[in-house]
């Protein structure tokens, strides 16, 4: 579902076992799912009003939103039973939190925030008696006390957050860090920053100068946001971590970033990249970051320092070699450097609350992965999707505009095959436009004049010169992609190629640890629906470069 620069599709995770909601640009998606994952993209274009667009996206936003809320809910009752489970409840204060990981605790006596943010004696006085609030409390800890387990049976309805007390006590901690950093600065911890070494990296006068300036605005931001205590722990530490990145940037002359860790979900894992490959990576980013600091310096706003950002942590994921996963929060874990003065009589939860604690999380966990699950025929990314739209809108209405007729999700309506589901909403009346864009092999093979390498060669893998193995995939033989009525014998000769190549893994499976075998059964797995008719194995190419990418990629995309 493409609206506007944003898609919204389905992607189950075998690690927390729920059918997530995703939504990512347009651009990120198509080179995703069309060029690594080989895909074709169809799109079919409803005839909508602009106030019926602006209504469909805000219920898939609200969609999105609310599993999100599930997942971090899901997340915050797991943490609630960690911190009832602990031996001594007052080592909490000396355990990991997030954000905490870009500082050390040693005094930083030349530091340049008393002097950027220059409080007057009135506003130090507030920020002293923020700090004696947060530092003298809570000194007792009141458990919550969840009778009935929150409300998970709808994907639709609205949810709020549950704040446990391991919650606010996180949140009290990262004020009061915030507040005490301001009055008495610590070292911040190097090897916690990116520092971009390179000509090309090095600030210029005028971005130097632009820097300064989006610096006093965070400065200004988070000044307010101490004096009137309106802001969330975390957007106060962001503004802090976003001032005191652009100030090593200047110190520096250099472009400097906080690393981040990636522990959020993604869809595709990262695959370690040749060597051959990277240098000629490396200048694609280059490039990138060419563009991408021409947008920064547009102009002071939020959603420009979040492209940035990302930018950067795409790029940290390249340096790396880890699978990239957005988030608006620097997240690296560590010590509070200003620990609190916690009452060492508190004792830990008693076993019954432990007990009543892991209950409602591994309780809540399965709830919401009954209700995003997922099944190859039953629940899979083409039917689920309807699924959702019946749901929003039963009658295939927005407000007095009928924008489609409904398709069913039950499994008789064959409309868990994507190609069948394509044909019936092909079909529809009410379909304004639609357009096609072709997977990376396929654009790669249309430039093939010669009817005996496109069609024989190009199919078959130990003879093709656009595909080559790769780790994201296992052994087979034949593309069955081209033509449907010879799919069963090209599928049928990808079954048996799989069965000896899951034969030689079980004998190699003392040396490999089984790693052989495991590809044999995923082999035949991907074969079997070729025998009847279907396909779902397209090749991956996790190692293509800019200039391996055919021109009409680009042009496709600019219309």
């Amino acid at each position: 579902m493409l609206l506007g620069d944003r898609v919204y599709h389905l992607q189950f995770s075998f690690e927390d076992k729920i059918f997530h909601i995703v939504r990512e640009a347009w651009d990120n998606f198509r080179f995703q799912y069309g060029v690594i994952e080989n895909r074709n993209i169809e799109f079919y274009e409803w005839n909508l009003s602009e106030s019926a667009k602006q209504t469909l996206r805000q219920k898939w936003n609200e969609l999105y939103l609310v599993q999100e809320t599930h997942i971090q809910n899901q997340k915050n009752l797991e943490e609630d039973w960690e911190w009832t489970n602990q031996e001594k409840t007052k080592e909490y204060f000396q355990n990991n939190i997030t954000g905490f990981g870009y500082f050390i605790k040693i005094e930083d006596p030349n530091s340049p925030i008393p002097k950027l943010f220059s409080f007057q004696k009135k506003d130090f006085i507030s920020i002293k008696n923020d700090i004696n609030r947060l530092f003298n409390g809570p000194t007792e800890v009141d458990r919550i006390n969840v009778t009935t387990l929150p409300d998970t049976s709808s994907p639709l309805r609205l949810i709020a957050n549950i704040e446990t007390d391991t919650n606010r006590l996180i949140q009290n901690e990262r004020k009061y860090f915030v507040r005490q950093f301001l009055v008495n600065p610590v070292l911040l911890y190097d090897q916690a920053f990116v520092k971009l070494e390179g000509k090309q990296f090095s600030l210029t006068l005028d971005e130097v100068k632009l820097w300064k300036h989006y610096r006093s605005k965070l400065v200004s931001e988070l000044k307010l946001c101490i004096l009137e205590n309106d802001c969330k722990d975390w957007e106060e530490m962001t503004l802090l971590l976003r001032i005191l990145y652009l100030q090593k940037s200047i110190e520096e002359g250099q472009i400097v970033f906080p690393k981040k860790n990636f522990t959020g979900f993604s869809y595709l894992e990262f695959t370690e990249i040749p060597v051959s490959i990277l240098n000629t990576k490396q200048k694609e980013y280059d490039q990138i970051l060419i563009e991408k600091r021409k947008e920064f310096g547009k102009g002071y706003h939020p959603i420009h320092f979040y492209n940035w950002e990302s930018f950067l942590s795409r790029y940290q994921s390249f340096i790396e070699g880890k699978s990239f996963t957005e988030g608006v929060e620097f997240n690296l874990e560590g010590k509070n450097p200003y620990p609190w003065n916690i009452n060492p009589n508190i004792q830990s939860g008693s076993k019954d609350e432990t007990a009543n604690r892991e209950k409602q999380w591994k309780t809540y966990t399965k709830n919401i992965q009954d209700l995003y699950s997922y099944h190859l025929v039953l629940q899979n990314c083409t039917n689920e999707l309807f699924h959702y739209l019946n749901l929003m809108f039963p009658n295939g209405k927005i407000g007095d505009e009928i924008f489609w007729t409904p398709l069913t999700n039950n499994v008789f309506g064959l409309n868990f095959i994507p190609s069948v589901a394509a044909l019936k909403i092909d079909l529809r009346s009410d379909k304004k436009n639609y357009k096609f864009y072709p997977s990376y092999r396929n654009l790669k093979r249309n430039q093939i004049k010669d009817w005996t390498e496109k069609n024989i060669t190009e199919r078959f893998v130990p003879t093709s010169k656009i595909y080559s193995q790769n780790p994201m995939d296992h052994s087979f033989l034949f593309f069955t992609e081209e033509s449907v009525w010879s799919r069963p014998i090209f599928g049928l000769a990808n079954a048996i190629w799989g069965l000896g190549y899951t034969g030689i893994g079980v004998l190699k499976s003392p040396m490999d640890k089984g790693k052989d075998f495991g590809k044999g059964t995923e082999s035949i797995f991907y074969s079997l629906p070729e025998l009847f008719f279907f396909n779902i194995r397209k090749g991956h190419f996790p190692f293509l470069t800019a200039e391996e990418i055919p021109e009409e990629y680009y042009e496709i995309e600019s219309q």
